[in-house]
């Protein structure tokens, strides 16, 4: 891109000389004064267009330093992790509010919700999927402007910082991950994320799922608290409801179509990161 900036600069000085060759061909001594004149306006105007060209060259790299691919997620994640220390979370949203702590050992994790929160990323957009006694998850919207908002930051996924200390119980907060991505990295969506409510689970269940080990604590957990313990070990958990299970409960319970959608829009007003 800069190439094209030089070339113009280059075009422009150019221009003016060439403006005073024929400016002072075409004129003789006595409009000297004139042809001066002349040229000093083109040179301003010249001038104002090189501020101009310098000015978007700014904004260009500007957009560059802080626009995320896959490429470069984990640098520009743990850039803005570094100067941006937040590790709360309240979701506004029509039924009611939820406050989360967030996890000091997934950092991009924390990182990536705490810079989509400050973008206002997640301001009217829906909790679009809800599993009584399972889940819910939000974050998107159909509203075309959600679309935008992505393109400008950037469409990326994050590299999974799976715990096996962080678990799915209720309340976890944690980011999807596509069905190709399960089978191949399991690395999160950056926009896209559920919060669980699940069941208690009997200790049967443990016995019967011999495919996971969990510790003693987790275990009792799983029984008391109850959540979703089979999805551990495949998604990120990045944090937990401190605050307002109530609210939780209260949207895993609104009525759904057939495709788990909320027949009334539950809403998230907007995230804040503290």
């Amino acid at each position: 891109m800069n190439h094209i900036f030089l070339f113009m600069k280059s075009l422009s000085s150019f221009f003016i000389s060439f403006l005073y060759l024929i400016i002072i061909f075409s004129c003789g001594e006595n409009h000297e004064a004139t042809v001066l004149a002349k040229i000093t306006e083109k040179k301003e105007e010249i001038k104002e267009i090189e501020i101009e060209i310098d000015s978007n060259e700014i904004i260009i790299q500007q957009i560059a330093q802080t626009y995320i691919t896959n490429s470069n997620v984990s640098l520009r994640l743990k850039a803005f992790g570094d100067t941006n220390s937040e590790t709360n979370l309240t979701i506004y949203t029509n039924k009611g509010k939820m406050v989360l702590s967030l996890y000091k050992n997934t950092p991009l994790h924390r990182a990536n919700i705490v810079l989509l929160a400050k973008k206002k990323l997640f301001d009217n957009t829906l909790f679009y999927r809800v599993i009584n006694n399972f889940m819910i998850q939000g974050g998107n919207s159909d509203n075309p402007l959600m679309r935008d908002k992505i393109d400008a930051i950037g469409r990326y996924r994050i590299p999974n910082e799976i715990q096996k200390s962080n678990i799915h119980k209720k309340g976890a907060i944690a980011m999807a991950v596509s069905p190709e991505e399960q089978s191949f990295g399991k690395k999160s969506s950056a926009i896209n994320f559920y919060i669980i409510e699940g069941r208690k689970m009997e200790e049967s269940y443990f016995k019967d799922n011999v495919g996971k080990i969990f510790t003693g604590k987790q275990l009792q957990v799983y029984m008391t608290i109850g959540g979703a313990p089979h999805l551990d070990g495949d998604y990120t958990v990045f944090g937990e409801v401190v605050s307002g299970i109530s609210v939780l409960n209260r949207i895993s319970n609104v009525k759904v179509d057939d495709y788990n959608w909320p027949q009334k829009e539950v809403i998230i007003d907007s995230i804040r990161a503290y």
